[in-house]
């Protein structure tokens, strides 16, 4: 070793040694920190989920790595006011015991990209509660009850067949009923710079109200069921050149709960394949419960 060498060497501190180790270190840290946060970033999982029972809604969110699980799922009620108030007047039902089964994905967030399923479409007019929507569908429920105990009942049943693209359908019909002159209950207008209004009903006596709502049920009676008898035929039909047995087979049975002496509908049950049997009823889910679902199942 030369003298120079040597001069520097022993001129090196301890303390200058440690600083330099300290550095190193200290970038890695940092690195290891950041490479961390970029993952976990890109792990983050979250949605929303729907169920037919009652128009139950959750929000989710967990994290997974390479396929692996970091957390539970994460559950947060989303049911919205029109949902409840759904429930409140009878319009649809609910046992309050969704199980793991009920619940479908409506949207699902990963790696940055948003993936929705069919049940987003009812989701989407659920949203459509506020004053200047295009289709305030609370306000319409509460201004046309007879039309509406109809209206959402069959959604339901829709919901519940997994036939959520048929919701546009009805809701547009029965809102295009309601603006008939026909209409038992008159339907007042909301100008542009208006935020709210009166209820169309809401200075009526409680016998004039049922008495409205009674003629709103046989007029709607009358033009919901040929129409949604035709509408279940056409969307079987499709459904049946899909080979999509389940809803094909859903929707000719709704045909037949509509018109029981229905030859088209009985001959095309009679062309698909039996049913596969249905297994054992689950037990209820609780909201924080982890659930073993698979989120990506839309």
């Amino acid at each position: 070793m030369s003298s120079s060498t040597r001069t520097v060497a022993a001129n090196a501190s301890p303390n200058s040694i440690m600083t330099r180790v300290f550095v190193v270190v200290l970038i890695g840290l940092v690195i290891l920190f950041v490479a961390f946060l970029v993952i976990l970033s890109t792990s983050s999982h979250s949605g929303q989920q729907f169920s037919a029972d009652g128009f139950e809604r959750r929000k989710f969110s967990y994290f997974e790595i390479l396929g692996y699980r970091l957390t539970a799922t994460e559950y947060f009620n989303n049911t919205g006011n029109l949902e409840n108030d759904l429930v409140k007047q009878k319009w649809i039902t609910s046992s309050g015991k969704a199980k793991k089964t009920d619940w479908v994905t409506v949207s699902h967030t990963m790696h940055g990209h948003t993936y929705v399923s069919d049940a987003n479409i009812l989701v989407s007019y659920l949203d459509m509660s506020q004053p200047n929507s295009v289709i305030n569908l609370a306000r319409w429920s509460r201004a046309n009850p007879g039309y509406a105990s109809l209206m959402w009942s069959e959604i339901q049943k829709m919901a519940e067949g997994n036939m959520y693209l048929l919701v546009p359908d009805i809701i547009h019909h029965m809102v295009s009923l309601s603006q008939q002159d026909d209409n038992p209950i008159k339907q007042p207008t909301l100008k542009e710079d208006e935020s709210g209004y009166d209820e169309p009903i809401s200075d009526m006596s409680n016998e004039a109200k049922a008495e409205a709502t009674r003629k709103q049920e046989e007029i709607g009676k009358a033009s919901l069921n040929p129409f949604l008898i035709e509408l279940y035929l056409k969307a079987g039909k499709a459904a049946q050149d899909a080979q999509e047995d389940a809803r094909a087979r859903f929707c000719f049975e709704q045909v037949l709960r509509l018109s029981p002496d229905s030859a088209e509908a009985k001959s095309a049950l009679d062309q698909l394949p039996p049913a596969p049997e249905k297994d054992e009823a689950e037990t209820p889910e609780p909201a924080a419960e982890v659930s073993s679902e698979e989120e990506t199942n839309l």
